[in-house]
């Protein structure tokens, strides 16, 4: 009862998102597992870009600048989830939440929009012929710092907005600006890609006098394209989890069903950040100069 003898209904228990003691242990252990691997992968790749001069091209800084933010979602994501697991903390108003939840929009950021840099960039190559008048350093320098600069400042509202009440529509508008706009933008420059391989292929087959380079260099070009495809296949497919998540708390009237889908966070970032350890693993599988760069770097060492 309170002070003035009515009755006061019972805290109801259920309404948490805590981790059972099994899933601590499963989700710190993968965790870990994927922040090496995303370590190690991506310091070998930003490595052979680095050190291989064959590598360093304009479309390879901006695989370099996606590969920055994978190795640091080893680096301290896949950390702070493991502390965020052992210490059990589910609920946004925390400030291990905050730290996290910052970072977590940082990378966000960041990689989706140097896929869709990649993306451009191949549809450039692809489609036109002024490509290395277009793609200069200069403006990669640009387009990449400008990319770090906004993910930062966008990562910010997270400090800005605390009630956990209003987070749900925060993370909603987050994966609207910063996920599915820019999937819509690859999905348009890779059907114009594919779209231009094909006239491609049949104006190379037409000509009577076959030219063997200009064959081989739209051939990498789709080879390219179609790794960066792959990439973004995996990527959608890594962060759906989190999407259908923040639809249904966002969607979900109840309070205390708000409370408990805290906990489903917990397994929507292992599957968003398990794209981080994946990605070098499909570039050298899918490109023979890069898995030859790594080599030379392991090599060296």
């Amino acid at each position: 009862m309170n002070s003035t003898g009515t009755p006061v209904a019972p805290l109801n228990k259920d309404c948490s998102g805590a981790l059972t003691s099994t899933e601590i242990v499963v989700l710190s252990t993968i965790n870990t597992i994927l922040g090496l691997a995303s370590v190690i992968g991506n310091a070998l790749i930003l490595a052979a870009i680095y050190k291989v001069p064959s590598q360093r091209t304009v479309s390879n800084a901006f695989i370099g600048s996606m590969g920055v933010a994978d190795f640091s979602v080893g680096l301290f994501m896949n950390p702070l989830w493991v502390a965020k697991s052992l210490l059990n903390v589910w609920k946004s108003d925390n400030q291990l939440s905050t730290v996290i939840e910052f970072f977590t929009m940082q990378t966000i950021v960041a990689t989706t929009l140097s896929l869709c840099a990649v993306s451009v960039d191949r549809y450039i190559a692809v489609t036109k012929m002024r490509y290395n008048e277009i793609m200069t350093w200069k403006q990669v320098r640009i387009i990449i710092v400008s990319i770090w600069i906004f993910s930062v400042l966008f990562a910010c509202l997270r400090l800005v907005i605390t009630d956990p009440f209003q987070l749900p529509k925060l993370w909603l508008t987050a994966t609207a600006v910063t996920v599915i706009l820019p999937l819509i933008l690859i999905s348009i420059c890779y059907y114009f890609i594919f779209k231009a391989a094909r006239h491609q292929i049949r104006r190379i087959l037409a000509e009577e006098t076959f030219n063997p380079d200009e064959a081989l260099v739209q051939l990498k070009n789709r080879k390219a394209a179609f790794t960066i495809g792959i990439i973004v296949g995996v990527f959608t497919i890594c962060w759906t989890p989190s999407l259908v998540i923040s639809l249904v708390q966002f969607f979900t009237p109840d309070p205390c069903m708000k409370m408990k889908i805290n906990g489903y966070w917990f397994w929507g970032a292992l599957a968003e950040f398990s794209n981080s350890a994946f990605n070098p693993f499909i570039y050298c599988i899918r490109s023979r100069d890069f898995r030859e760069a790594v080599k030379k770097v392991i090599s060296c060492h």
